[in-house]
């Protein structure tokens, strides 16, 4: 490059900077170039956004058919559950698609009369008229919190001639719930409440509703029975949320001593909601007759005077006296009774309802639990519970190995919303290039200025009388210099002119090297 060249400057600094600084500043510019090229192939490829998630499989099929048939870049992820389209066609994306009828959450609505064709049949109706109503309620279902999926069936049967031999109609509710989730008694009864109350002659008693494990959430049958008053429901609400008051204290103790995750707790309680009043009465202390009574009969004289044989004149008073007797004899008799008052004290206890009769706890740990943990583990759970065998409660604590499904359910789930961050991060990008190629170039002259050190400011005259040594030297460094020969090589006449244009410069230079050689 001739010496003339405009990043003759340039390179010369480069050329004076330290192998380290040379280092660290390539690597910068390296860095600087990778970003720069990673932002412009990100602003070619389109920009994808997370437009539906939480899908079924059947709605994630239609709906990358219909994206294909109109041209739409998309990429489905999360296990098949995630659809992402370009950001600037969102909202055009899910109006096209809402006019299909999708997502349509895995079921069929009420959208299946617009393709009816005009020779169905009667029974064909009835079973469309069935399959919607089943779909647009397991869509109602699915909105509500904590609730993944759902399906509904419904046994509408044949009207009857006779009011006697018609049957109830029937449903039954499958419920997915999220990873973790948990539906309230409430949430449960309004579901039941829903389902009766759009489906024309149908009773809460004829409703079941059950989640993905199997375990019934509602029963109508025994709820609604001529047995389950609103006292009844109540007394069961009071004890179910006994039970689950201490299933989450056990699972808060477990998780601290297994790990979350790591156990599952079942606590089954029995209460007696009967109202006892007991009378009690206890008598003072010693053996005491309560009552004593006593007969005394006296009778004196000689003779007994005999009456006249039984007869209706013995009755009527007008026979003769008996004879033989002289009328002289005494007769007296006496009764006497005693009554003693013994110390009575009478106690009535009336216990309230509620009490707990008998309680069961299951504990199920992940096999890698030892042993000897389990036994402590036993122990605990006994004493945190108030476990009285006495009264016949029970425990059970086994090991077995966890179905870990539900945990990468909520790890693909969380993966969902990584992806959407991502997505958000990537809109990002260009301005995060700016700023970094912005500090980039700034740490650059930061470390070219540094070397542009200045000249030490002048230091103010002592106003002392020099030694005559001193003079001597200030009069030879006064003297006029002898007149240098004139450089035959160029490079030399062109430095000697630069000193004399521009003698900082030169100074710094002199400077550096100073400084290279020392290090």
């Amino acid at each position: 490059m001739g010496e003339g060249s405009p990043l003759a400057p340039i390179l010369q600094r480069w050329n004076q900077l330290p192998q380290s600084r040379q280092i660290a500043l390539g690597a910068l510019v390296a860095g600087a170039i990778v970003v720069l090229y990673l932002v412009f192939v990100a602003s070619k490829s389109p920009n994808l956004v997370v437009a539906y998630s939480g899908l079924a499989p059947e709605d994630s099929a239609a709906i990358a058919d219909q994206l294909e048939k109109d041209g739409v870049p998309y990429e489905i992820g999360g296990g098949g559950s995630t659809v992402s389209v370009p950001a600037n066609k969102v909202a055009e994306v899910r109006i096209k698609l809402a006019q299909s009828g999708l997502p349509s959450g895995g079921s069929v609505g009420f959208e299946i009369f617009d393709s009816q064709s005009f020779g169905t049949t009667d029974f064909v109706e009835k079973v469309n008229y069935r399959r919607g109503l089943e779909g647009e309620l397991a869509r109602s279902i699915n909105t509500l919190d904590g609730v993944k999926g759902s399906r509904v069936h419904i046994v509408i049967p044949k009207d009857a001639l006779f009011k006697e031999d018609q049957k109830a109609t029937t449903a039954s509710v499958l419920l997915q719930l999220k990873p973790g989730g948990r539906l309230a008694q409430d949430q449960v009864q309004g579901i039941a409440n829903l389902v009766s109350n759009s489906v024309e002659g149908l009773d809460r008693s004829g409703i079941t509703i059950v989640d993905e494990t199997g375990h019934v959430l509602f029963d109508g049958a025994a709820t609604d029975s001529p047995f389950a008053t609103g006292a009844t429901a109540t007394q069961m609400e009071l004890q179910r949320q006994y039970e689950l008051a201490l299933q989450r204290d056990v699972e808060s103790t477990l998780a601290k001593v297994v790990g979350y995750g790591r156990s599952a707790v079942t606590i089954r309680a029995r209460l007696n909601f009967d109202t006892v009043k007991q009378d009690e009465d206890t008598f003072g202390t010693g053996v005491q007759v309560r009552s004593s009574s006593s007969s005394t009969e006296t009778y004196t004289g000689s003779n007994l005077t005999v009456g006249n044989v039984p007869g209706t004149g013995a009755n009527d008073g007008t026979s003769d006296a008996g004879a033989g007797g002289t009328g002289n004899s005494q007769y007296s008799r006496t009764e006497t009774t005693t009554n003693n008052e013994i110390p009575r004290t009478t106690t009535s206890t009336i216990r309230a309802p509620g009490s707990l009769e008998k309680l069961s706890v299951s504990v199920v740990l992940d096999d890698s639990v030892t042993a000897a943990q389990e036994t402590a583990i036993t122990s605990a759970v006994a004493a945190a519970v108030g476990l009285d065998q006495t009264r016949g409660d029970l425990i059970s604590v086994t090991r077995l190995p966890f179905d870990v499904s539900v945990k990468e359910g909520m790890v693909m789930a969380a993966g969902d919303g990584l992806a959407q961050y991502l997505q958000y991060l990537k809109l990002l990008l260009p301005l995060l290039a700016v700023i970094l190629g912005f500090v980039l170039v700034m740490l650059l002259l930061r470390s070219l200025s540094k070397r542009q050190l200045a000249l030490p400011a002048p230091q103010p005259a002592i106003a002392l009388a020099p030694p005559p040594q001193v003079a001597a030297l200030q009069a030879v460094a006064h003297a006029p210099l002898p007149a240098l020969e004139a450089p035959s090589d160029p490079k030399e006449e062109r430095v000697l002119k630069l000193a004399e244009a521009n003698p900082r410069a030169v100074a710094d230079v002199v400077q550096t090297w100073m400084r290279e050689e020392v290090r």
